[in-house]
């Protein structure tokens, strides 16, 4: 059977599959039964995960081993699942094992769980312990008092472990950080410093050691501490405490502004506990440090959702505020945070300079004389004010931490970055215009602010412009070159753009950003090797250049390597996990793939990066509309909006959710909301006009699309969207002119097969030349081939349909349309090459009814029938209701001898009515078959 699809409608489906969840199960270890011996030794070791397998298996067959409990409870607290080892040591207890052997292990659970008064009524101080074990015990009541803020019964505990063992390091710590409670740090730093003396290889020391610095504000020595303890492998240190050693090292790392040390060690905390909270807290402080504060701000709301008394996030918090101007909110903010800490000095006087700021400045200074030395007058309390206020400085903490956005200036730019970041770029640009020139800095900033607030508001040449004259004042400067490449690639001038990133390379050979940017020329303009060579280069000067991760996989899927692409997207995501570009481009990548789930997926791990991210939400809702729940998609869509109103996009995709929600009226206020602030929006105009079109409104439809082509970037777009109309409505020859129109202005084979559809419908003689036209140009364009085709072969040209499928496969051998309608006019044609071709397309898409008919009639018409009869049962089967299959198969019956299997076949077929090509022929065989039963 010929196959011809001459189709003017493409649906798409998309398909919503559920989530496969998959378990990752250990390997086994040990003995096939496990043995408690073989778990001690991996214990022993530090194979801890080993260890717990080998008392799993124990327990599978002897759940009542006191011993294999035992080694499960302390597996599973080394492996960082108190919880579980609670459980566990608790059964330990209950089969046997003595007290002596699961105190310690489950003293430390309950410690790490804050079950301070469970710890203290489990482990009493009368059981009769060994000297080791009884001194632990008394160490672990120690900190339990100290969870509980019992200090005298903490410091009681601590002494008795002293007066045994006078270089306890545990209970020195102890001693140590109940003397930084009482704000002693002198007596702080005796304990630690006996305590290292005792043990000088003990983890909690140099992490206590590391603690005193910090506090002290000696960030560097702090850092120092805290990498001493990285490379211990200590048997007895819980991955809690390592984490928290871990991550006071980022905070140190912060504070001196080593960010690209702080962010590597804050995604290797993210991957031993992703969800805690301190994690945004020590994002907010590398953002807050570096001046991105809305993206600080973020990070905090985070850590107060889940921690809202939490002091040191309610303190940066204010301190943020305070840096963006938002005065209120600080007060409100550095309050709570003193209301939680009286005497935390920092807090106090930016709560004091904060006051003084608003203008009232008696309760500034009330505020601020208890944290200063001495009685000082008014006079003198209020010159520090001023001299702090004056402070430039930018370091969270201090009371020089939030004074560096304080000017009328930095409250401009903070406001314009808001602006857009909210996608209201008119309004960043008058704010950004109304600051006035002042420092290196501050001149940096708002050109490259304004820049981007030009090219987003589709303002190139004001880009440009602004960028230029920033270029000429700083021709020595890199950064100003790259900025002017950027406003010019912005406005189509490429070989201008590139000449000012090469400069930008030449003044500063590191400018990384420089070769990225001169990758992507490359890429633009198809030069793929010399791309992959700066993005290459880039990546070996930093390893872990995330944009660069992300560059290399955009290229890979522009060259057709999916895999390499979703490889280089992945990197880029662990390497910058909150960083959307790459995220986004693999969320695109498994869309176009119609991998929907995927898409999903990797979208909502976006949004659980940046909940507050409207790009990522709007990346979240548009995975969702494909996947085809746009239930989902609405509530997404609608906080992206929420958070980015002017954003067209945003918007638009809210439009499709709310589409397909059947709300159509408030699709419609959106998309007017679009269409108004930007007449040339292209999507949002077409759903649009798709929703007039629908009401019966085809000349409100048709207005929106000649208002696209009153727009020069939009002027084909329009005139392809009146055609579409045209079309929908059957107003084929109006729709053939409008087409024609757009072909004028842009020349591409979707508007020539929409130009080449609505020809044929109308009527219009040779349709089929603009097809020819285009094949004439671009003649390895094998999907025209196939339509050129099968309009010869549905207009029963059959020469001309075998030369296009017969230049198909010249490039596509495997093209089964191809394949089967040349077979089928080389069998109408008597050539011996049908059967062949028919076979390989069969063998290609046996299931398909119309290919296992077309090879079945070529074996017939090679004396074949009896190959050919089970095929065309099959076929006739699948196609009861196609007239020629059922005519093939009655011809196969009658010439392997079921004459009455072929009569039921032929008065079936007859009795239906249908009309085919092979009718006549039917109704012959019909006569002999009769004819020969009757004589």
């Amino acid at each position: 059977m010929r196959l011809i699809r001459l189709n003017t409608r493409v649906v798409r489906c998309a398909l919503a599959l559920l989530c496969a969840a998959l378990s990752l199960g250990g390997c086994g270890l040990g003995s096939r039964h496990g043995s408690v011996e073989a778990g001690a030794r991996y214990q022993a070791n530090g194979e801890y995960r080993a260890a717990y397998i080998e008392a799993k298996k124990v327990l599978q067959r002897d759940a009542k081993n006191g011993e294999a409990w035992l080694l499960l409870g302390q597996a599973s607290l080394m492996l960082g699942n108190p919880k579980d080892a609670l459980s566990e040591l608790q059964n330990a207890e209950a089969n046997g094992v003595p007290a002596e052997r699961w105190a310690v292990p489950m003293g430390r659970a309950l410690l790490m769980t804050r079950q301070y008064d469970q710890l203290l009524a489990t482990l009493t101080p009368d059981k009769p312990y060994e000297a080791a074990t009884k001194a632990r015990v008394a160490v672990l009541r120690g900190d339990a008092y100290r969870g509980l803020r019992q200090f005298d019964q903490a410091r009681q505990a601590y002494m008795a472990v002293l007066s045994g063992d006078p270089k306890n390091p545990g209970a020195l710590v102890g001693l140590a950080q109940l003397a930084v409670i009482a704000g002693d740090p002198d007596a702080a730093g005796k304990y630690v410093q006996q305590a290292l003396a005792a043990a000088p290889d003990n983890p909690q020391v140099w992490v206590a050691k590391g603690d005193l610095a910090f506090d002290n504000a000696d960030f560097a020595g702090a850092e120092a501490d805290y990498q001493k303890v990285m490379g211990f492998k200590n048997p007895d240190w819980l991955p809690q405490e390592r984490f928290y050693a871990l991550a006071r090292l980022a905070n140190a790392q912060a504070q001196q502004s080593q960010f690209d040390k702080a962010l590597a060690n804050i995604q290797t905390l993210e991957k031993m506990l992703p969800q805690h909270p301190y994690l945004h807290y020590l994002r907010a402080v590398v953002l807050y440090k570096q001046g991105h504060l809305d993206d600080a701000v973020s990070e905090l709301q985070q850590v107060l959702k889940v921690s809202p008394d939490n002091a040191q996030a309610q303190l940066l918090m204010g301190a943020v505020n305070y840096a963006q101007g938002n005065y209120s909110q600080a007060e409100m903010y550095l309050s709570n945070a003193m209301g939680m800490d009286q005497k935390n000095v920092n807090v106090r006087k930016l709560l004091a300079l904060t006051l003084y700021r608003e203008g009232r400045s008696r309760q500034a200074l009330d505020t601020l004389r208890p944290a200063a030395s001495g009685t000082p007058s008014d006079a003198e309390l209020l010159a520090l004010l001023q001299k702090s206020a004056a402070t430039n400085a930018r370091s969270p903490g201090t009371v020089a931490a939030a004074t560096s956005a304080g000017t009328p200036s930095d409250t401009l730019f903070a406001r314009a970055g808001n602006a857009i970041a909210g996608g209201n770029e008119a309004e960043a640009i008058n704010l950004l215009q109304d600051i006035p020139a002042g420092s290196t800095s501050t001149e940096a900033r708002r050109n490259s602010l304004l820049v981007m607030a030009y090219v987003r508001e589709q303002r190139p040449a004001e880009a440009v412009k602004v960028a230029a004259a920033y270029a000429s004042s700083n021709p020595r400067d890199s950064a100003a070159h790259l900025l002017y490449g950027t406003a010019l690639v912005a406005a189509s001038r490429r070989p201008e753009a590139r000449a000012q990133y090469a400069e930008a390379l030449k003044l500063d050979p590191e400018n990384l950003a420089a070769l990225l940017s001169l990758g992507g020329l490359d890429s633009l303009e198809g030069h793929h090797e010399a791309a992959a060579s700066r993005y290459a280069t880039v990546l070996k000067k930093d390893p872990r250049n995330a944009a660069a991760m992300t560059a290399l996989g955009q290229l890979a899927a522009l060259q057709g390597d999916r895999a390499e692409a979703a490889k280089r997207f992945k990197q880029a995501i662990d390497t910058a996990p909150k960083s959307p570009t790459a995220y986004i481009a693999l969320v695109v990548l498994y869309g176009e793939d119609g991998k929907y789930d995927e898409a999903v997926s990797t979208a909502k791990q976006l949004v659980a990066a940046s909940p507050d991210n409207p790009a990522a939400l709007n990346a979240l809702g548009a995975a969702e509309l494909n996947a085809g729940h746009h239930g989902e998609a609405l509530k997404v869509l609608q906080q992206a909006v929420n958070f980015a109103p002017q954003v067209p996009l945003y918007r638009t995709n809210l439009a499709r959710a709310q589409i397909l929600g059947k709300d159509t009226k408030a699709a419609a206020s959106n998309l007017d909301a679009v269409i108004k602030a930007d007449p040339g929006q292209v999507t949002a105009v077409v759903l649009r006009a798709l929703l007039k079109s629908q009401d019966h409104d085809l000349a409100g439809a048709t207005a929106l699309a000649q208002m696209l082509q009153k727009q020069p970037a939009t002027k084909a777009a329009g005139f392809t969207l009146e055609g579409d109309l045209y079309m929908a409505n059957k107003s084929y020859r109006e729709a053939a002119q409008a087409y024609q129109q757009g072909l004028k202005l842009q020349y591409d084979r979707p508007l020539v097969v929409k130009s080449f559809l609505a020809l044929n419908e109308s009527g219009a003689n040779a349709p089929e030349g603009v097809l020819r036209d285009w094949l004439a140009k671009h003649p390895d364009d094998n999907a025209t081939h196939l339509l050129l085709a099968d309009y010869y072969l549905k207009h029963t040209q059959n020469a001309l349909a075998a030369a296009q499928y017969e230049q198909v496969l010249k490039t596509d051998p495997s093209s089964i349309d191809a394949l089967n309608n040349l077979a089928w006019i080389y069998t109408e044609q008597n050539n011996p090459k049908a059967l062949a071709l028919a076979e390989r397309a069969y063998k290609l898409a046996s299931g398909s009814p119309g290919i296992a008919d077309t090879y079945a009639w070529a074996l017939v018409a090679h004396n074949q029938p009896r190959t050919a009869l089970p095929i065309l049962l099959q076929a006739a089967k699948a196609a009861p209701k196609a007239p020629a299959i059922q005519y093939h198969l009655a011809v196969a019956q009658a010439r392997t001898g079921d004459h009455a299997g072929a009569r039921s076949t032929l008065v079936a077929l007859q009795k239906s009515g249908a009309d085919f090509q092979g009718k006549p022929a039917a109704e012959k065989l019909y006569r002999e078959l009769t004819g020969a039963s009757a004589k």
